[in-house]
C-alpha cells in the first residue's frame, strides 16, 4: 500500500468517507509538510495549521498532522476557500497551499464536475450526485501537486502559539468569560463578540 493510500485510509476513518474535500485536504497536508521536511506517517508535535473552509477538507487535515481545535493548533478562518497554511512552530516557516483553480478549470471535465454538484444539489438528484462525486475523486487523485496546488513560502508573523490562556476576562453584557484577548471594547465597555454582534 503506497503512502497516499494509508493517508487516504486514514482520513477516511476520521472522515467518514472520501470526498473530493478529503481528497484536497490529503493532498495539501502531503504536499506541505514534504515542503517543511515533516513526514505525514508520523507525529508532528510542531505544527500548526490554519484552514480556510468549514467543509470536508479540515478533517483531513486533522487526521493526517494530528493538530486539533482544542489544541489551538487547527485553526479555522471560514472563508469558503480550498487554502491551509502549515506553519512549523520549530523553525518558523510557513507554507501555504491553495486550489489551482486556473488549472482545475482547463482539466478536462473537472470543473464541470464542480459545477454539476452544485447543480445537482439544488435539484436534490442524489443518485447523480455520488456518480459525479466518484468521478471528481478519481480526477482529483491523479492530478499532479502542480497543477492541482499552488504552494507558495509566507512571510508574515507566526499564528497564536499554543499554551495557557494570556487573560480572561469577563463580558459586561452576559457576564461569560473571554479568555486570550478576544474581546471588544463598546462604550468603554468589555464586551464578548457575539454579545457584540448582536448590539451592533
Amino acid at each position: 500500500m503506497s503512502d497516499y493510500e494509508i493517508l487516504i485510509n486514514k482520513a477516511q476513518k476520521l472522515h467518514g468517507e472520501i470526498c473530493p474535500g478529503v481528497i484536497m485536504g490529503t493532498r495539501m497536508s502531503m504536499a506541505a509538510m514534504k515542503e517543511l521536511n515533516m513526514n505525514p506517517l508520523e507525529p508532528n508535535e510542531n505544527l500548526i495549521v490554519c484552514v480556510e473552509v468549514d467543509r470536508c477538507m479540515p478533517d483531513a487535515i486533522q487526521a493526517l498532522t494530528g493538530c486539533t481545535v482544542g489544541r489551538r493548533t487547527l485553526k479555522c478562518l471560514d472563508y469558503g476557500k480550498f487554502v491551509a497554511t502549515f506553519t512549523d512552530m520549530e523553525t518558523g516557516r510557513r507554507i501555504r497551499v491553495s486550489a489551482r483553480d486556473d488549472k482545475i478549470k482547463s482539466h478536462p471535465g473537472l470543473w464541470t464536475w464542480f459545477e454539476n454538484v452544485s447543480k445537482l444539489a439544488k435539484e436534490k438528484n442524489m443518485p447523480k450526485i455520488m456518480e459525479e462525486k466518484k468521478s471528481g475523486i478519481k480526477k482529483l487523485s491523479e492530478m499532479p501537486d502542480d497543477e492541482l496546488l499552488t504552494i507558495e513560502e509566507l512571510d508574515e508573523k507566526l499564528p497564536e502559539i499554543p499554551g495557557l490562556p494570556k487573560d480572561i476576562t469577563i463580558c459586561s453584557i452576559c457576564g461569560e468569560h473571554v479568555m486570550d484577548g478576544k474581546e471588544v471594547k463598546i462604550d468603554n465597555k468589555i464586551v464578548c463578540r457575539s454579545c457584540a454582534n448582536e448590539n451592533i
